[in-house]
């Protein structure tokens, strides 16, 4: 079964953006530059894809390992979810509305986004900022508020023990990571990791059988990943998430999701989720120390 993630043009901008600070911003005099883009196949093991499916090409890197995971999307079929959802939550901007509630809607309408976008394309979410963590319920009217509620509420999350891949694993053996990813260690771990779509419970049967792939694959590579506590979460596709959340999205996006899940409950009975924040935030740190050191060395 082939698993993979979307890299969306808003996952594209905090790249973009942490390029800017981490190789403009924050580079130390005759420092050298960081492919952010690189931490991508961190993403790939930790979440046991085949591929990451971008909307659009990949930018500020020169790791061709990463360039071959990437399989790039077309735009067109991004943009007829946004401007469907874009549409639909029209009716709840206002110009008067505060910054902070505008900004609260466009939050809510990308969540809204990725999870369309993965239902019709059947890919998990990658995400670099809590997907759950919501603070508008004091912002928005209850036909926005009590569906999301829903959604969050129902999102189940577990922390799991995972192998991912080091930053430097280009520089060490590119050839040796590619037979990786085409070893049978690495499809078991993948078939392990797709019991999270097969189920809608996050449970500990699901959990043992990750951890145990995942050890296996690490114990063969020892020099290739390391092994990390890192947490996973889902959207199990009940009916009360299903008439509850998704019932209740505003406009035309009731007809519209009402037809993708059609098309994935056939296949799966929940979407995944992929928070990999860490990793930015690790490359941010490491940053930071090497200004240290140059500072320290004058």
């Amino acid at each position: 079964m082939s698993r993979s993630l979307i890299l969306t043009p808003y996952e594209h901008g905090v790249l973009a953006a942490l390029n800017e600070v981490i190789n403009n911003t924050m580079l130390p005099k005759n420092g050298d530059k960081i492919d952010i883009p690189h931490l991508l196949l961190s993403v790939l093991t930790m979440a046991g894809v085949d591929s990451i499916e971008s909307i659009g090409s990949i930018q500020n890197s020169d790791t061709k390992l990463v360039k071959n995971i990437l399989t790039q999307k077309s735009v067109s079929k991004w943009a007829e979810i946004y401007k469907k959802t874009q549409k639909s939550f029209e009716l709840f901007k206002r110009d008067e509305a505060s910054a902070e509630i505008n900004r609260a809607l466009e939050d809510i309408k990308h969540k809204v986004n990725q999870l369309l976008f993965s239902l019709n394309t059947n890919s998990g979410i990658l995400s670099f900022i809590e997907f759950q963590k919501d603070n508008y319920e004091q912002l928005l009217p209850l036909e926005v508020v009590l569906p999301l509620r829903i959604l969050n509420e129902s999102i189940q999350s577990k922390k799991i023990n995972l192998p991912i891949a080091v930053y430097e694993v280009e520089k060490i053996d590119v050839k040796r990571f590619v037979s990786v990813l085409e070893s049978k260690e690495f499809y078991f771990y993948k078939e392990a990791q797709a019991e999270i779509e097969q189920s809608n419970t996050l449970s500990d049967k699901t959990i043992g059988l990750i951890e145990n792939a995942g050890k296996e694959l690490y114990r063969k590579n020892r020099n290739l990943f390391n092994m990390e506590d890192k947490v996973v979460k889902m959207v199990p596709l009940t009916s009360k998430v299903v008439e509850l959340f998704f019932g209740k999205l505003p406009g035309i996006l009731i007809e519209f999701s009402g037809n993708l899940l059609s098309d994935y409950l056939k296949i799966n009975k929940s979407i995944p989720i992929y928070n990999c924040g860490f990793l930015l935030e690790e490359l941010t740190s490491n940053r930071l120390r090497n200004i240290d050191d140059s500072m320290n060395n004058k």
